[in-house]
């Protein structure tokens, strides 16, 4: 395992690396000037001028990846344009909002994913099974955005169970706040069919046919036997969900007006704040990666019959 952990933090680094190079590259190609969007359509071309210069806008863009490179090697993600504060910095005062947000959404979807995926499995070929199937293929196809906006209408308009901007809830209860984002990935959620599957490809076993030739209850050869032996394609789904979670979050955050690193990167693109969209964006490929990598070792741990390629039998 500890050879698997570190052929892949070693992978990590060339990723990383084509992910900075790509939103440099990107995040230029939006039409518009950073200095006149900054400086807003009153100021004059010495002005413009002046802040080009000062924040090393004149300079030619391969000599601006050159820097930018450079202080990415030591450890410096540079200087936001807008907030004229250090990258990392007002990246990791808005992180801890955006993994919050993915923790809950992930828990609660997971729980629900796979209540409903057993209970379809149960049910296999009845109106359970098929309207939960339904249901969830429904809620994969639909665009995550779209799923927050009709919950915003429904929840926020039209029962005011939840505020429509989370940010000005003055004095409403902060399970509030989250509802609205964690019920849109509860909705969106993919685990329920991942769930039914592996339930049902594991009832079929020669063991679950023993345990029902013995007598034993339903509810033990379900949960003890059946679910007990589903859990790795289940763990890899949550694993793999909370990096889903938290690129998902990113949009909700812009849907639902909610502090966090989503919200940040929406706003710097809009002001073309070229360092903290190259800085949030980094960070935010280093977590995916740290939560894949996460879930690969978890799942070695609830079926030590695995072993991951190049890891030497012990």
């Amino acid at each position: 395992m500890r050879n698997y952990i570190i052929k892949r933090l070693l992978f990590a680094i060339p990723t990383l690396l084509g992910v900075f190079i790509v939103v440099f590259v990107v995040i230029r190609q939006i039409p518009g000037d950073s200095a006149e969007v900054m400086l807003g359509p009153m100021a004059t071309n010495e002005q413009i001028e002046i802040y080009r210069v000062k924040h090393g806008l004149d300079k030619p863009g391969i000599v601006q990846f050159w820097i930018a490179l450079t202080n990415l090697f030591k450890g410096d993600l540079g200087v936001s344009l807008s907030h004229n504060r250090p990258v990392m910095s007002i990246v990791f005062e808005r992180l801890p909002s955006t993994i919050e947000l993915a923790l809950y959404g992930i828990v609660f979807s997971s729980i629900i994913s796979i209540t409903l995926g057993v209970v379809a499995a149960c049910f296999r070929g009845r109106w359970p099974d098929i309207a939960i199937v339904s249901f969830s293929t429904l809620g994969m196809s639909l665009p995550t955005f779209f799923i927050g906006l009709w919950v915003l209408v429904i929840f926020a308009l039209k029962l005011g169970v939840i505020p429509v901007l989370s940010n000005m809830a003055g004095g409403t209860p902060y399970w509030k706040t989250l509802f609205g984002p964690v019920m849109t990935m509860i909705l969106g959620g993919t685990g329920v069919r991942t769930t039914r599957s592996s339930m049902l490809e594991i009832m079929e076993e020669d063991f679950i046919r023993t345990a029902r030739s013995k007598g034993l209850p339903g509810w033990r050869i379900l949960f003890r036997h059946a679910l007990g032996n589903a859990l790795i394609p289940i763990v890899t789904m949550m694993g793999y969900g909370f990096a889903i979670s938290f690129g998902g979050a990113i949009v909700l955050e812009t849907v639902f007006v909610r502090s966090g690193v989503g919200k940040l990167l929406m706003d710097a693109i809009g002001s073309r704040d070229y360092p903290l969209v190259q800085g949030a964006t980094f960070i935010i490929a280093i977590f995916m990666i740290l939560a894949n990598l996460l879930t690969d070792i978890v799942t070695g741990v609830v079926d030590p019959r695995i072993r991951v390629a190049g890891d030497e039998p012990g």
